[in-house]
């Protein structure tokens, strides 16, 4: 998958969609017009003598109150229904009857759910989504809702979990986990809101039918005025369904060729071609995608599988899919199993002991390096496969055996989110825990220090994954104590003193996990490289600084970065002052960076941090780190964990 493609292209298609929706407003608007000239002209003063279009000439005011009220019912219907999702994709799952999942279920299906989904996660280095089923849904269908990877839900129905393999189930979260990393959710969110705007008359239109129908039964008094309600309702209706048309064909326009490419990834990211493929035949086959619920026609266009039936298909047709990863496949084939493509290459880990230790490497794993290329890594940013998957699958297991209760109790999860953030120095990991004992309790305090030291043992490749363990968990307090932890994470990045870096990003990323959770719907002020050169400068410089003890190195990495990232660099570089509230500052404002930018940003980060060629295990992790903080989610780039 080409994560900067695709970005390019959900921007474009955010754009498209803002043109169809306004496209959309102004044919309902004309055609309300019409209707409401035609009444007056055929009942008001002049008899229908009166043409329409000449009583719009001597009545332009009318034309302008009936544009504005119809203007302002679709805009205060299309935004009350985006305030209502800004809860996130639990909101959606929830709509739609969604039960959460929790990760201590005893039901073998979710539990095997669960699995996929974090395993899913790990690779493509993503926190872990909240996870819900339908258990009222019999078809087999899916789909992921949110605005970030960090306010994402992934729900599948009973059905799905009833009927299909684990191959066939990771192929279906594949594809999900496909519209999570490019962009396609947050899209898929603003057209539930947009689409509620345009079906709000046709909605209005039923809901008068219905009262004046019973309204008929009860008296049968004042026909004329009944009479003229209910032609009211029936043009409303009418009109209704111009907002009807015009929503189905965005929900097509935006969602049929984004499935094709949400099934191209699934097949890379498994690098199995038959688990999605044997989901697809199931259901042409032996089942349905269909759900039940009346809501499931505002969520069509996120699907997995067409899940109603309507005029315009928001999917290809099964065949078409199935003949897109499987060019063998012929219409009636049975469901068949093989063996599936090679992973991908393994990045070359080498031993050079000669190569110096950097960015408070633990000894351990001193002698570990990975040679990488910044394009490399830029290329591998939301692009994993097999190896990564098997990778992912002995973390979560490694993670399950040490840490099974801490992603269950919520204090518990709080404190070993601290203690994954705690510095490595006893005097800084100290004040940190009173600034934690002072602004949230003793118990969080507690266990945070009693959980540091373990933490501390973990090889730096799996403190990131449980972090995105710990996600879920977060999610369950209430929204206070969410803020509260976000208060003190602030709190700890104020603290005086050289503090490690690595575990600083790690906070700072803990701190953009739960900013975004507690607000999903807010958005990155975009910006463009021109304007933002003294926060890539000062990321560059504070990294050149902390991975490198000389001063001609630390300029040389600087001077390395900055010529990738096409900008001059004066040397030598100059120490940042308070580094670490210029390190959340730049990244803050560097999010917003178009996706050609922020590539050639993270090429740059890669070039100052492997300047001499390799990089380290802890680098690679900060590497990671830093990614994520710009919303770039990079798998892992080698095996770092115990065994």
């Amino acid at each position: 998958m080409d994560f900067w493609a695709r970005q390019r292209e959900a921007r474009r298609r955010s754009r498209w969609l803002v043109v169809l929706f306004i496209a959309a407003v102004a044919a309902i608007v004309v055609a309300v017009n019409l209707v409401v000239l035609t009444f007056i002209a055929a009942f008001g003063e002049g008899g229908p003598a009166l043409a329409a279009g000449s009583w719009a000439a001597q009545h332009p005011g009318a034309v302008w109150v009936t544009s504005l009220a119809v203007l302002a019912f679709i805009g205060s219907a299309s935004l009350y229904k985006t305030m209502s999702l800004a809860g996130g994709g639990g909101v959606v799952a929830r709509a739609l009857g969604g039960q959460r999942v929790q990760a201590d279920t005893t039901d073998p299906a979710e539990q095997r759910l669960v699995n996929v989904v974090e395993e899913l996660a790990i690779a493509s280095g993503v926190p872990v989504p909240a996870v819900y089923v339908l258990h009222e849904e019999d078809g087999i269908n899916a789909f992921a809702a949110g605005y970030s990877p960090a306010t994402a839900a992934v729900a599948v129905t009973r059905g799905a979990l009833d009927q299909l393999d684990r191959a066939e189930l990771q192929g279906v979260i594949g594809h999900e986990f496909s519209h999570i990393l490019n962009g396609d959710m947050r899209l898929n969110m603003r057209l539930i809101g947009l689409l509620h705007g345009l079906l709000v008359l046709a909605v209005a239109g039923r809901t008068i039918l219905r009262g004046v129908g019973g309204g008929r039964r009860s008296r049968s008094g004042d026909g004329r005025g009944v009479a003229f309600v209910f032609l009211a309702a029936m043009a409303l209706m009418v009109l209704g369904y111009i907002g009807v048309f015009f929503g189905r064909l965005i929900q097509a326009a935006v969602s049929r060729q984004r499935e094709f490419l949400a099934d191209a990834s699934s097949v890379q990211f498994n690098r199995d071609v038959t688990g999605l493929r044997n989901a697809l035949l199931k259901i042409g086959q032996v089942a349905t995608s269909r759900l039940r619920h009346p809501e499931a026609e505002s969520a069509a266009h996120m699907l997995f599988a067409p899940g109603i039936t309507q005029w315009f298909a928001t999917h290809p047709p099964l065949a078409e899919r199935i003949r897109a990863i499987d060019p063998t496949f012929e219409t009636g084939s049975a469901i068949r199993r093989e063996v599936g493509p090679q992973p991908l290459a393994v990045l070359r880990v080498v031993r050079d002991e000669a190569v110096p230790r950097s960015f408070n490497e633990p000894a351990s794993l001193a002698s570990q390096f990975l040679r990488i290329e910044p394009s490399e890594v830029s290329g591998r940013v939301a692009n994993f496969g097999g190896r990564e998957i098997a990778e992912a699958r002995r973390l979560r297991a490694a993670l399950e055996a040490e840490w099974s209760n801490t992603p269950r109790q919520t204090i518990r999860a709080a404190g070993a989110l601290f203690a994954l953030t705690l510095d490595p120095d006893q005097e800084t990991r100290e004040r940190e825990l009173t600034v934690i004992r002072r602004q949230l309790g003793d118990a969080i305090a507690q266990e945070a220090g009693s959980l540091a030291p373990a933490v501390l043992r973990l090889p730096p490749g799996q403190r990131l994954p449980l972090l995105g363990r710990l996600v879920p968990a977060l999610q369950l307090l209430p929204s206070n104590a969410r803020t509260a932890l976000l208060e003190c994470i602030d709190a700890l990045c104020d603290i005086d003193g050289e503090r490690a870096i690595f575990e600083f990003a790690l906070g700072l990323l803990a701190r953009t996990y739960l900013a975004e959770e507690t607000n999903p719907a807010a958005r990155v002020r975009p910006v463009k490289l021109r304007a933002a050169v003294a926060e890539a400068r000062a990321l560059l410089t504070i990294l050149a600084t902390h991975g490198h003890a000389d001063a001609a190195v630390r300029s040389s990495a600087f001077r390395e970065g900055m010529i990738r990232l096409g900008l001059k660099a004066s040397t030598p570089i100059e120490p940042v002052a308070a580094w670490t509230a210029t390190f959340l500052r730049s990244l803050r404002c560097l999010d917003g960076l178009p996706p050609e930018e922020k590539r050639r940003l993270i090429e740059a980060v890669t070039s100052t941090i492997r300047h001499d060629g390799v990089v380290t295990v802890s680098e690679a992790e900060l590497l990671r780190v830093v990614c994520a903080l710009l919303h770039c989610p990079l798998p892992p780039l080698v095996s770092t964990g115990n065994g």
